[in-house]
């Protein structure tokens, strides 16, 4: 008798047999809800081709299209674009590579931060040791490695969600992370898995809810605010026509 697979493993199987929809970006919309009671609704363009364009409502998101400029940061758009590869290579390739990859993702030159496996702690030195006793630092420390590889990851997924490489590479790199828990559960009548990280790799719980079926991201929760994402694949053309 074949032992059923855990959910994370059927659902990238299923995503690394798809193609990516039709489009040539990715719209989200965003709805943050923070822990001080402050709401705030934005629109995120991400382009297939690096391009990002923001605005406070749907309506105006045409005419930041319009203007043809990019509203992200060249160094952020380089870092945010190496997520992406690196979530795709994680899809099918080595996960090993893709995990330096995504874990390295927005550092330019040499990183001086050590390389660590997924779920490791290195024993502190007797100066850290210190350094934690003088600032009253409690837990357990941070495994920067994992650190990286989670924050990056939720960046691919947003700005890569219309690709189904990208989705499925991020959950593989975070399946791999002990410090995950994954829970099978239903939101809003469908099917999610809600993928919670806990220390090593953050200091306090985060987690992201993905749809079971889709590995579409449906909601961010950390320690100051949710975060709730609607999203769909369409053309710059006619975002820029306002027919979207």
């Amino acid at each position: 008798m074949t032992a059923e697979q855990p959910p994370v493993v059927r659902l990238v199987g299923h995503l690394t047999t798809l193609t990516q929809t039709e489009g040539d970006a990715t719209l989200i919309s965003r709805s943050q809800a923070y822990t001080d009671g402050k709401k705030v609704d934005d629109w995120d363009l991400y382009a297939d081709n690096g391009d990002y364009f923001f605005a406070r409502t749907r309506a105006g998101l045409p005419a930041r299209v319009k203007e043809g400029r990019s509203q992200m940061d060249k160094a952020d758009e380089a870092g945010r674009k190496r997520a992406v590869a690196a979530a795709r290579l994680a899809a099918k390739g080595d996960l090993n590579e893709a995990r330096k990859r995504m874990a390295r993702a927005y550092h330019t030159g040499d990183d001086p931060a050590p390389f660590e496996s997924p779920g490791a702690v290195r024993p502190l030195s007797e100066a850290d040791k210190i350094k934690r006793k003088v600032s009253g630092a409690t837990g357990v420390p941070v495994n920067g490695t994992d650190n990286w590889v989670w924050n990056n990851s939720m960046d691919a997924l947003r700005e890569g969600a219309g690709d189904p490489a990208v989705r499925a590479g991020v959950l593989r790199l975070l399946d791999q992370m002990p410090e995950i828990a994954i829970e099978e559960g239903s939101l809003d009548g469908r099917k999610v898995l809600t993928l919670t990280a806990g220390a090593p790799a953050v200091s306090s719980p985060e987690s992201v809810v993905v749809d079971a079926e889709s590995g579409m991201p449906v909601k961010y929760t950390d320690a100051s605010v949710t975060t709730t994402y609607t999203v769909s694949r369409v053309t710059l053309a006619d975002v820029a026509a306002a027919k979207f």
